[in-house]
C-alpha cells in the first residue's frame, strides 16, 4: 500500500487528502454540531435565542474552513517536508533522495490522522450521547487525554496529553519507512532521521502551544 501511494504524483496525493480532510469537516459539520449542541455548550451563559442567533452567524461562516484546510495542510507538509531533508542533508545522504519524493512521503503519512479523524467522528455519532462542543474539543482517540475526565486537565495539557497518541507513534514509523522505501537509504538510517528531526519539533510545537495557552489564561 505505502509503495503504491508513494508511487503517485505528489499533487495527486496532496490533492486527495485535501478531499479527505474537508469531506471529514462537512460531515463533523452536519452531523456532530448542532442547535442542541451549541446550546448545551452555552447554556449556563447565554439564553436559547441568543444561543441559536450566534449559532446561525457562525454556520454562515463554516465555508471559510474549507478554504483555509488546503493552506494549513500545505503549510505543514511544506515544513515538515523540509525538516526531514535537513535532517537528510546532515546526514549527509541529500543526493539519495530529493525534497519532492520527501513531501510525498509526508503526505502519504497524513491518512495516519485521517483515520483518526474518521474514528473521533464514528465515536460521537454512535456512542458519545449527550455531547457538548468542549467533550468534542477535549477527545482524542487512543491518546493519553482519554485517561482524564475535563475536570482533572488543566486547559494548557489539553492538547501535549491528546498529541501523545497512538497514530503519533504509527506516523513516525510510516516516515520512516516511506523514506527508506523511496530512496536508497536504509530503515535503520531513516528511523534515525525522523527521530533527529520530527521528534524535536513536536516537542517545541507542543511547548509552544504550552505556552500560549498559559498565556492567554492570565
Amino acid at each position: 500500500m505505502i509503495r503504491g501511494l508513494l508511487s503517485e504524483k505528489g499533487w495527486k496525493l496532496f490533492l486527495g487528502i485535501v478531499a479527505l480532510n474537508v469531506l471529514i469537516i462537512f460531515l463533523s459539520q452536519m452531523a456532530l454540531i448542532n442547535e442542541t449542541v451549541f446550546f448545551n455548550t452555552y447554556s449556563e451563559q447565554l439564553t436559547y435565542d441568543r444561543a441559536m442567533e450566534i449559532f446561525s452567524k457562525m454556520s454562515s461562516f463554516s465555508w471559510v474552513s474549507y478554504l483555509i484546510t488546503p493552506v494549513l495542510l500545505l503549510i505543514k507538509f511544506s515544513v515538515m517536508s523540509v525538516l526531514l531533508y535537513i535532517g537528510i542533508f546532515f546526514s549527509d545522504l541529500h543526493k539519495e533522495i530529493t525534497l519532492g519524493k520527501i513531501f510525498k512521503v509526508v503526505v502519504a503519512g497524513e491518512l495516519v490522522f485521517i483515520i483518526a479523524s474518521i474514528i473521533k467522528l464514528l465515536w460521537f455519532i454512535f456512542f458519545a450521547g449527550n455531547y457538548t462542543l468542549d467533550d468534542m474539543s477535549f477527545f482524542y482517540p487512543l491518546s493519553l487525554i482519554n485517561l482524564f475526565s475535563r475536570s482533572e486537565v488543566a486547559a494548557y495539557w489539553i492538547y501535549p496529553l491528546q498529541t501523545v497518541n497512538l497514530f503519533q507513534l504509527v506516523y513516525v514509523l510510516l516516515l520512516a519507512l516511506g523514506l527508506s522505501k523511496i530512496s536508497s537509504i536504509n530503515r535503520e538510517t531513516a528511523d534515525k532521521v525522523v527521530l533527529a528531526t520530527y521528534v524535536p519539533a513536536i516537542a517545541v510545537w507542543v511547548a509552544l502551544v504550552m505556552f500560549l495557552s498559559i498565556d492567554v489564561q492570565t
